[in-house]
């Protein structure tokens, strides 16, 4: 196996307010490498769009920060990155690795239900952009009044704890990363696909204006996702939130 490229150094915290608040204030750790922020708890965690990230003890909160080896224009790309490092840790955990599917764009499900969740963000460090990569994994406990399916990795392996799954994420991310870096997003993109939740299925796309109901086909080379339309025609996703469609009981 080759060895890592780099390491990420941590920052271990308690209470915090958010994990990418505290390693953005610490941008100058990046003249030394790449870094981790840790947090036992979150007072205002945040996710995608904004909305807030339930966060107790017992679950992990880490915010990896790095300056890629790439262009900012793929910096995007390190969604789906993290989701598949995300994927390979709770793999490792879950019996029957099957269970752990990808959706999109950088949700982990274990049967159907969300464990993780991931925020980037960028961030200017000494004249380069860098990017934050925060993950929340339930580990110990769930949120219970989310619009989705949640899980918890301890109701599919009990005895997991924070401190080895974040190890594991670690491992994986990092591999991920350097994978990323040298073969570029065609090995993400194919890997990410062999563990997409929802393939060649009908799901729906919620847009900030509407609904676009499809057969998800396909992920763009750029990472958009595909759908076909009832009229046969492609219809490209490049931002959204995606669900299965509710059938009739």
């Amino acid at each position: 196996m080759t060895a890592p490229a780099f390491r990420f150094r941590r920052v271990s915290l308690g209470d915090v307010g958010s994990t990418n608040d505290e390693a953005r204030a610490r941008l100058d750790m990046l003249s030394g490498g790449p870094y981790v922020v840790t947090g036992v708890r979150q007072l205002s965690g945040r996710g995608r769009r904004g909305r807030n990230w339930v966060s107790p003890a017992g679950n992990v909160y880490a915010s990896f920060t790095l300056t890629p080896e790439a262009p900012l224009s793929r910096y995007p790309e390190l969604s789906f990155v993290a989701a598949l490092a995300v994927s390979d840790a709770a793999r490792s955990f879950v019996h029957e690795a099957g269970r752990v599917r990808c959706k999109w764009p950088n949700d982990v499900l274990i049967d159907g239900a969300k464990v993780s969740g991931i925020l980037l963000e960028t961030a200017q460090a000494e004249g380069r952009t860098a990017v934050i990569v925060g993950i929340g994994v339930n580990v110990a406990s769930r949120p219970t009044d989310t619009p989705y399916a949640a899980t918890a990795l301890t109701e599919h392996a009990p005895d997991a704890t924070s401190e080895q799954v974040f190890a594991a994420l670690v491992e994986a991310l990092t591999a991920r990363i350097g994978r990323w870096e040298r073969k570029g997003f065609a090995a993400i993109r194919h890997a990410w696909l062999e563990r997409a939740d929802g393939l060649g299925e009908p799901v729906v796309a919620r847009l900030s204006d509407r609904e676009v109901h499809g057969r998800f086909v396909d992920l763009a080379p750029d990472g958009a996702l595909m759908l076909e339309n009832d009229l046969g025609d492609m219809v490209r996703i490049a931002a959204g939130d995606v669900f299965r469609p509710r059938t009739e009981s």
